[in-house]
């Protein structure tokens, strides 16, 4: 049976969900999406819900146009990259040897091939940068408010700065170290809470008050926190 999608101000896709167990919605670049549990009535439930939540999702599209337009802007091999995570600006330099660096001056080098190739080069020394640096930083924010991890790997999501799961294993992006050190901070803490409290309960929003006095004013920012992080760094 075909359901009948009410009209609404914005164009959306409708998914089903047999896990679902309210409607979600979710802004992406193909727009928004909407999702929904077994046995919604869709023509008689769903508009009251979209109209209710109409200025969330005029500024959730807003904000994932302008970070397309962000990223189309930079994908390009960059001269520059500003790590600030780590307070650090590396340039970009082609040459005939392959991948290194000169880390007494901050220089990356990377093989004279087409853009492409170089910047896949760029995006492996990123990744093991990443590897060294990210795991170094959240050690020391477990070891100044101790806390108990198991184990600490770097990836390169899509759509989340990082995550924790109930073995006390901690997952990064890699693409926290394009963000100011509040906002890199702030989502190292805020896995590290997550140690102590696996939802995002009063208990582990006071857990996470005690470890980051401002993580309101964090957590607002970090929603435009994609501004930092420049377009060749997704595959």
């Amino acid at each position: 049976m075909t359901d009948f999608l009410p009209r609404f101000i914005y164009p959306y896709i409708l998914n089903r969900s047999r896990r679902a167990r309210n409607v979600r919605l979710k802004a992406t670049a193909d727009g928004l999406i909407v999702v929904v549990p077994e046995g919604f009535c869709v023509s008689r439930d769903l508009l009251p819900i979209l109209e209710s939540k109409k200025n969330w999702i005029e500024k959730a599209l807003s904000r994932v146009s302008e970070r397309a337009d962000v990223e189309n802007k930079t994908k390009g091999l960059p001269s520059l990259l500003e790590l600030r995570a780590l307070g650090e600006t590396w340039r970009v330099k082609q040459a005939v040897i392959g991948v290194g660096e000169d880390g007494a001056r901050k220089i990356i080098f990377i093989p004279k091939h087409d853009e492409n190739e170089a910047i896949e080069a760029l995006r492996r020394w990123l990744h093991e940068k990443a590897r060294r640096e990210l795991p170094r930083l959240l050690i020391e924010e477990a070891q100044r408010h101790r806390f108990s991890y198991s184990l600490i790997t770097v990836k390169g999501q899509k759509h989340i700065w990082g995550s924790c799961s109930s073995r006390g294993n901690i997952n990064l992006n890699r693409k926290l170290l394009f963000l100011p050190k509040n906002l890199s901070r702030y989502v190292l803490l805020h896995e590290l809470c997550h140690l102590r409290e696996m939802n995002h309960s009063a208990l582990f929003y006071k857990e996470l008050s005690r470890v980051d006095p401002n993580f309101k004013e964090n957590a607002a920012e970090l929603k435009l926190a994609w501004k930092y992080v420049p377009g060749w760094v997704s595959e």
